[in-house]
Formats: structure tokens, sequence, C-alpha cells
């Protein structure tokens, strides 16, 4: 007889789910399809030669770099990561920096420290669902925080303290939010702020595309206006995703509670990829990479505007993000992108719904638009699928 598994899981098993739930597999699609769901760096901005030659470099190594260590983050690195927040207008000695295997462990090593089950998380609506599938295996409830063209809405974040059951922390994209795109103001990001310490609830600050800005510069973090806020940055988006690095920047009070819980998690980052993005970071190279990656996104973008402005139908709208990867494009008359998919999949354009980025899974009338990693020959055609079959359903 075998065992019986379902009798002997822990009850926050069956809070374990992956990130989102669509099944496009199910869902008829054109033999050409057109994906604007992607949330990476463009194909052509992974530095593969220049990451390989980095990578025989960080191996020529003492022998004790094969052993156990750098649970912290290897020393250097710590340093390089101090420089950059530095360039951004945040001041952290390297004892308040801790590396990660990408922001994403960052949200799993603050969930730790935070959140029993039932405790309250103060998210926008829509934030990013990756999150809220780490918050939800430690049993999280929510309280949401609307959105307009400026970001979290101060007194909406006011009304979701006031009525939250024991908040722990609010979490935040500010900057280029994933997934529509827009920016909190410097003013209404002290108003967050100011908000946020009345009720004695940090913020939560995730920052994977604050160094993507179009133009000749971009927006500093919050971290950058009180040092209590917890923030998560990452060479996800701005190196390649698969190197699984990222930083937590947090009060020296906490960070020797996150780098122990690290230790039990996986006792450290990758020591020889920690060294690989010291030597492929060495003499400014990932500045004057991001410097070519920032234009080829923002004409990526404009593209993409364009091509919406031709072919979306009346009523349509969408975000205009001076950053970052995602436009945030709503449709009029109380539409369902989710009922919508599937014809527009059958057309040949394949998006994001919006109902997978809100904690209750609300029907929603927008969805969101990556930009950064179709061929650029193929946005017109994607947009003008996707329109037609828009037009089409909705009118």
């Amino acid at each position: 007889m075998g065992i019986r598994w379902e009798q002997l899981m822990a009850a926050r098993a069956a809070s374990i789910h992956s990130s989102f739930n669509v099944p496009f597999d199910e869902m008829p699609s054109h033999p050409d399809l057109i994906p604007f769901t992607g949330g990476t760096p463009s194909p052509e901005f992974l530095p593969i030669q220049h990451l390989r030659d980095a990578n025989r470099r960080a191996w020529n190594v003492e022998p004790e770099a094969m052993y156990y260590g750098d649970t912290g983050g290897f020393p250097p690195l710590l340093e390089r990561i101090t420089e950059r927040m530095a360039k951004r207008g945040v001041s952290v000695s390297v004892d308040e920096v801790l590396v990660t295997s990408g922001a994403q462990q960052g949200l799993d090593l603050i969930s730790r420290a935070f959140l029993d089950p039932g405790d309250t998380v103060i998210v926008e609506a829509p934030t990013y669902f990756g999150a809220l599938q780490v918050f939800d295996m430690f049993q999280a409830q929510y309280q949401s925080v609307e959105m307009d063209e400026h970001g979290m809405i101060p007194e909406s974040l006011e009304a979701a303290l006031n009525s939250a059951e024991r908040p722990k922390f609010i979490y935040t994209i500010p900057t280029y939010q994933n997934p529509t795109g827009v920016t909190i103001p410097v003013e209404r990001r002290t108003q967050i702020l100011q908000i946020a310490g009345r009720y004695n609830v940090p913020l939560v600050e995730d920052d994977p595309y604050g160094e993507l800005w179009f133009g000749t510069s971009g927006t500093n973090p919050l971290r950058s206006l009180g040092d209590d806020i917890l923030y998560l940055g990452t060479f996800s988006k701005t190196i390649v995703p698969a190197i699984r690095m990222g930083w937590m920047c947090a009060p020296p009070e906490l960070i020797e509670t996150f780098r122990t819980a690290k230790e039990a998690t996986d006792i450290s980052s990758d020591r020889i990829v920690q060294r690989m993005v010291v030597e492929a970071t060495n003499d400014g190279w990932l500045d004057r990479h991001l410097d070519k990656a920032r234009v080829n996104y923002a004409e990526r973008f404009g593209r993409m505007s364009a091509a919406l402005e031709r072919h979306m139908p009346d009523g349509v709208t969408w975000t205009v993000p001076t950053g970052g990867f995602f436009v945030w494009v709503t449709l009029p008359d109380g539409a369902d992108s989710l009922a919508l998919l599937p014809h527009a999949m059958q057309d040949g354009a394949l998006y994001l719904p919006g109902s997978i980025f809100y904690v209750d899974q609300r029907p929603s009338p927008s969805f969101r638009l990556g930009f950064t990693t179709l061929p650029m020959d193929r946005y017109e055609e994607g947009i003008e699928r996707l329109g037609t079959s828009l037009r089409r359903e909705i009118g």
C-alpha cells in the first residue's frame, strides 16, 4: 500500500502554486503567433560572449573559493553594488547589502522574516504576479491599493492601511512598474513614505527596471528618500536573467536576520557567478551596455506606441512608460481581456490578461504588452492583428 501523501502535507502546501494560470495551450492559436508576453532583455542585449569571457576569468580563483562561503555576498560584488546604488542617489555600506539569487529570493527572505499566516501585505492593484506567488506561500492576506497614471494613489494607500489586519509591509514597484509601466513621481513618493511612517509599516521596493529609463536620466529609487525601505535590485534585466544575481538593501539591524535565513535556504549564491558578475562589470562595461539598451528599448516602445495609435479601436487607452519593458492597455465598456484572449490568439497576437495581476483575479478590461523581446519588424504586424481582433469582438 502506497503512502497517502495528501494526509501528510503541511497546510501551507495548498498555498503553493505557479506564478499564474492561463491555459494558453488549450486555446486555439494562429500558426504564426506573435507573443507580446516577454518581460526580459532583448535577445540582442544578451551579452553571451562577454559573459563567457568574464566567466573564464572568474575561474581563476584560489582553491578556497571552491568551498562554502560568501553567504552575505562576494565582497567585491557587494562593493560594486554599493557603487551602482550611489549613482542613483542611494548611500549604503556593504554591511547593508545582501546578495540574493535574483530579487525573487529577496521576496522570499522578507516573507520568511515578516509574515505569519493571516498577516496582511499591502499591494498595488495591479501588481507583479511572481510576488503574489511568494506571499501566498506564506499564507498572507491582502489589501489592494488602486493606481492611476502616476502609480499608487496615496489616499487609497491610507484607506488600505486603515482597514488592514496586521499589515506587515507595503510591496511596490514604483519605477516602470510591472505590469503597467507607470512611475510614481517624487512628490507622491514623499506622500507615500509619510503615510507608511504614520502606520509603522515599511515599504518593500522592487526595482528590477529602474536603470532602464528612456532619455538622458531616470528616477532615483524610493530608497534614496528613506533608510527604512527594504530595497530589492537585480541584474536579471540589466545583464541576463539566467545568472540569478540580485541583492537586498536593508537596515543594519535586519541584515543579519536575512543573511541567516539565506544560509538556511541555499548557504550562498553561486560563488563563481558572483565573481563573473564582478569581472563582467569591470571598467564601466555595464554603463556602456545600458546606454545602448536604453536607446534600443526607447525605439521599441516608440514603434509599439505608433502601432497602437494606428490600429487600436476607438476608446482603447494605454500607458506611456518612460522606461522599462511594459505597456498597459485598457479596453472600453467593461470588456474582459481574459475572455477576449482566445480570439486574439486565433488572430495571431498574444498578451497577458489583466486578471492575473490582481490578488482577487478580478475580470479586467486591461492587459499587458511587453515590447523588448520581439524582432523589431514584428511590432506593426502583431499590433495590427490585435487591433483587428479587438475591433471585431468589441466594436
